[in-house]
């Protein structure tokens, strides 16, 4: 049995050396480590080159999507100064890369712009776009750091944001409740307002184009890309540019004068899809649904979400209003409406949870986030001053049970039986532990009522006033 020939072999060597991420003595250095293996792989070519990309990634000189690539023949693993490691994902937008700069380290998303869709204009307005894009910092946008052009392709390096967006949490956890989607949606708005105050509208607001991070923070991302490139799931009729299920009236009429207030409409279309799950037009052809956004009323968010209460349905309709005229006119009064299911102060607990604080807070003015589904990590919150955090074991278990996504009375049965449980049960063993002292006195003065049911009465008492006090809470927001 032979070895394969130097031609046999020549796909993933070759591409290997081609590609500048392995010097020729690193690959003959593994490859002579390989010998008896590879000696077996002799009239199998492609194992053989599995075979060394695998101890290639092994050994940490490539990344596992480089190996892959470089074994279907591909090379170019660079754009400008940036070395891709990874792909995060694919879109009409084109691909989206981690990559690491070569001087700094620095790990960044990188996205390539779709050759297909490339024109003279839409690079024109990239060009524009991004040296717009380049003078905004906002800790709730997506920050670009670079764009070039290198490899007959067009990138922008933005901030590698690790989280997930609200369309893939949505639809992996179900519709948020009322403080979780204003915590988000306000988020985005104050990034978005910010953008306005510089000039730019982003076009494209929509679920998939805000992150939100494990500690609860959103960043709105693809800002400014609406008007330069053309999404996969969004439709040009003319020179309309957006994503239908979430397109503003305005923008369908006068495609080329948007005002900001077309990415209000868009956010409410968001916030509504947040607490229900469904976009505001559902079914029908794109034409169709630009149909219904001109003329026609979405199914009402308090049927969808009968458990939202009518003040904040309110601000949903008032965002996705037809006409400017009648719509909230800013994304900074967007904040501003959101206000009360979001005080200022808040901030997120080492767990993930988000709770606020502040003049004139409470218990009932809490918001959460969970941690736990969400990938990734981040650092620091919209925190301005004072923190309310809950404590002992009430807090924790209210919290707890807000997390949780069950109809109004399933929590408020939940929330009591969390508080009623221990403390019935930690009543009973406390009376347990009196009787033991001096158990005749006791039984004279309980006339022989036993410990369990003492436990038993304050498990009852205290389900009862948490139902009531749930209520109450309730009926006040």
């Amino acid at each position: 049995m032979t070895k394969p020939s130097p031609h046999q072999r020549r796909r993933f060597r070759d591409t290997a050396l081609a590609s500048g991420l392995v010097e020729k003595s690193q690959l003959a250095d593994v490859e002579r480590a390989l010998e008896p293996v590879l000696e077996r792989m002799a009239s199998d070519p492609e194992a053989w080159d599995r075979t060394l990309a695998d101890r290639l990634v092994s050994l940490g000189l490539l990344t596992p999507f480089q190996a892959r690539e470089m074994l279907k023949g591909r090379s170019r693993f660079r754009l400008g100064q940036y070395t891709v490691l990874d792909e995060i994902g694919k879109g009409g937008m084109g691909q989206v890369f981690r990559a690491e700069h070569a001087m700094m380290g620095r790990e960044v998303a990188v996205k390539v712009l779709p050759r297909a869709k490339s024109t003279p204009e839409s690079e024109a307005a990239f060009r524009r776009e991004m040296r717009m894009l380049g003078r905004l910092d906002h800790e709730n946008l997506v920050r670009a750091f670079d764009a070039g052009y290198d490899a007959e392709v067009t990138y922008l390096v933005t901030e590698l944001v690790p989280g997930v967006d609200l369309r893939r949490y949505v639809q992996a956890h179900g519709p948020l409740e009322e403080a979780t989607a204003a915590s988000i949606i306000s988020q985005a708005a104050r990034g978005l307002a910010y953008a306005h105050d510089q000039g730019l509208v982003h076009r494209d607001v929509k679920p998939g184009n805000i992150l939100v991070m494990q500690d609860g923070r959103a960043k709105v991302l693809d800002l400014g890309l609406a008007g330069s490139q053309l999404a996969e799931e969004s439709s040009r009729i003319g020179r309309v540019v957006g994503t239908m299920d979430y397109i503003a009236p305005e923008q369908i009429r006068t495609p080329d004068d948007v005002e900001p207030s077309a990415d209000v409409y868009a956010l409410g279309c968001t916030l509504y899809y947040a607490v229900t799950g469904r976009v505001p037009f559902p079914g029908g052809s794109r034409r169709e649904k630009m149909e219904r956004h001109l003329n026609d009323m979405p199914d009402s968010v308090r049927r969808l979400a009968p458990h939202l209460s009518d003040a904040f349905c309110d601000v949903i309709e008032g965002m996705m209003m037809k006409s400017p005229a009648a719509r909230i006119a800013t994304a900074k009064e967007v904040v501003e409406r959101l206000r009360p299911w979001l005080p200022e102060g808040q901030t997120w607990n080492a767990a993930g949870i988000q709770v606020v604080g502040g003049p004139g807070s409470g218990p009932g003015e809490r918001s959460s986030v969970s941690g736990a589904s969400l990938g990734g990590t981040s650092t620091s919150g919209l925190s301005d001053s004072g923190v309310w955090l809950p404590t002992g074991l009430g807090g924790s278990v209210m919290v707890a049970a807000d997390t949780v996504r069950f109809p109004r009375w399933a929590r408020l049965v939940a929330q009591a039986l969390l508080i009623a449980v221990p403390g019935g049960l930690v009543f009973g063993f406390v009376m347990s532990l009196v009787r033991g002292i001096d158990a005749e006195r006791f039984d004279s003065l309980l006339r022989g009522t036993a410990p369990s049911s003492i436990g038993w009465a304050a498990f009852l008492l205290l389900f009862i006033l948490q139902m009531m006090a749930g209520a109450t809470q309730r009926r006040g927001r």
